[in-house]
Protein backbone atom coordinates (compact mmCIF):
# COMPACT_ATOMS: atom_id res chain seq x y z
CA UNK A 1 0.00 0.00 0.00
CA UNK A 2 1.13 3.42 -1.06
CA UNK A 3 -0.98 5.98 0.46
CA UNK A 4 -0.75 6.76 4.18
CA UNK A 5 -4.48 6.63 4.38
CA UNK A 6 -4.30 2.74 3.29
CA UNK A 7 -1.72 1.77 5.45
CA UNK A 8 -3.20 3.51 8.44
CA UNK A 9 -6.56 1.35 8.21
CA UNK A 10 -4.09 -1.67 7.45
CA UNK A 11 -1.91 -0.70 10.85
CA UNK A 12 -5.58 -0.03 12.50
CA UNK A 13 -6.83 -3.45 11.66
CA UNK A 14 -3.89 -5.36 12.52
CA UNK A 15 -4.03 -4.20 15.83
CA UNK A 16 -7.59 -4.86 15.79
CA UNK A 17 -6.82 -8.43 15.21
CA UNK A 18 -4.36 -8.93 17.18
CA UNK A 19 -6.82 -8.46 20.52
CA UNK A 20 -9.45 -9.97 19.22
CA UNK A 21 -10.74 -11.44 15.78
CA UNK A 22 -14.42 -9.66 14.71
CA UNK A 23 -15.20 -11.39 11.35
CA UNK A 24 -17.73 -8.26 10.54
CA UNK A 25 -15.58 -5.17 11.45
CA UNK A 26 -12.66 -7.21 9.61
CA UNK A 27 -14.57 -8.00 6.53
CA UNK A 28 -15.59 -4.03 6.84
CA UNK A 29 -12.37 -3.20 7.37
CA UNK A 30 -11.28 -5.06 4.15
CA UNK A 31 -14.10 -3.76 1.91
CA UNK A 32 -12.33 0.15 2.57
CA UNK A 33 -8.83 -0.69 2.07
CA UNK A 34 -9.81 -2.55 -1.01
CA UNK A 35 -11.18 0.57 -2.27
CA UNK A 36 -8.23 2.51 -1.26
CA UNK A 37 -6.00 -0.16 -3.13
CA UNK A 38 -8.74 0.73 -6.31
CA UNK A 39 -7.81 4.02 -6.18
CA UNK A 40 -4.27 3.32 -5.71
CA UNK A 41 -4.73 1.32 -9.20
CA UNK A 42 -2.75 -2.04 -6.87
CA UNK A 43 -4.65 -4.96 -8.35
CA UNK A 44 -3.16 -7.07 -6.40
CA UNK A 45 -4.35 -5.39 -3.39
CA UNK A 46 -7.70 -5.20 -4.86
CA UNK A 47 -7.85 -8.71 -5.39
CA UNK A 48 -6.40 -9.95 -1.87
CA UNK A 49 -8.47 -8.18 0.14
CA UNK A 50 -12.03 -9.43 -2.34
CA UNK A 51 -10.95 -13.01 -1.65
CA UNK A 52 -9.91 -12.65 2.05
CA UNK A 53 -13.35 -11.01 3.04
CA UNK A 54 -15.20 -13.54 1.10
CA UNK A 55 -13.24 -16.64 2.25
CA UNK A 56 -13.98 -14.71 5.94
CA UNK A 57 -17.99 -14.47 4.98
CA UNK A 58 -17.78 -18.28 4.50
CA UNK A 59 -15.23 -19.57 7.06
CA UNK A 60 -16.23 -16.83 9.81
CA UNK A 61 -12.32 -17.15 10.01
CA UNK A 62 -8.74 -16.84 8.06
CA UNK A 63 -7.18 -19.82 8.99
CA UNK A 64 -5.36 -20.93 5.63
CA UNK A 65 -2.33 -22.63 6.82
CA UNK A 66 0.02 -20.43 5.43
CA UNK A 67 2.80 -19.11 8.16
CA UNK A 68 4.79 -22.14 8.74
CA UNK A 69 5.28 -22.49 12.29
CA UNK A 70 8.59 -23.24 11.59
CA UNK A 71 9.50 -20.25 10.36
CA UNK A 72 9.33 -19.39 14.15
CA UNK A 73 6.83 -16.45 13.17
CA UNK A 74 4.68 -15.69 16.23
CA UNK A 75 1.35 -14.55 14.30
CA UNK A 76 -1.48 -15.70 12.67
CA UNK A 77 -2.22 -15.96 8.99
CA UNK A 78 -4.14 -12.91 8.64
CA UNK A 79 -1.71 -10.86 10.65
CA UNK A 80 0.64 -12.42 7.93
CA UNK A 81 -1.17 -10.95 5.07
CA UNK A 82 -1.81 -7.59 6.41
CA UNK A 83 2.20 -7.36 7.66
CA UNK A 84 2.68 -8.22 3.58
CA UNK A 85 0.13 -5.95 2.85
CA UNK A 86 1.91 -2.79 4.49
CA UNK A 87 4.96 -3.15 2.64
CA UNK A 88 3.31 -5.01 -0.88
CA UNK A 89 5.62 -2.62 -2.84
CA UNK A 90 8.35 -4.65 -2.21
CA UNK A 91 8.77 -7.76 -4.91
CA UNK A 92 9.34 -10.31 -2.45
CA UNK A 93 6.11 -9.24 0.08
CA UNK A 94 3.92 -9.26 -3.92
CA UNK A 95 4.95 -12.69 -4.57
CA UNK A 96 3.82 -13.89 -1.04
CA UNK A 97 0.82 -12.12 -1.69
CA UNK A 98 0.16 -13.98 -4.79
CA UNK A 99 0.80 -17.27 -3.80
CA UNK A 100 -2.05 -16.73 -1.19
CA UNK A 101 -4.27 -15.46 -3.34
CA UNK A 102 -4.12 -18.57 -5.52
CA UNK A 103 -4.47 -20.12 -2.10
CA UNK A 104 -7.52 -18.80 -1.55
CA UNK A 105 -8.65 -18.99 -5.30
CA UNK A 106 -7.91 -23.09 -4.83
CA UNK A 107 -9.69 -22.94 -1.41
CA UNK A 108 -12.67 -20.72 -2.67
CA UNK A 109 -13.81 -22.00 -6.31
CA UNK A 110 -11.75 -25.36 -6.51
Amino acid sequence: MVSAQGNKKIEELLASVRKEFNSEEVIEALKEIREIARLERNPALVKICRLAYTYIEENDSFDINFVDEEEGLDMTDFEYLLELMLQSEREVNLQEIREIRDLLNTELYG
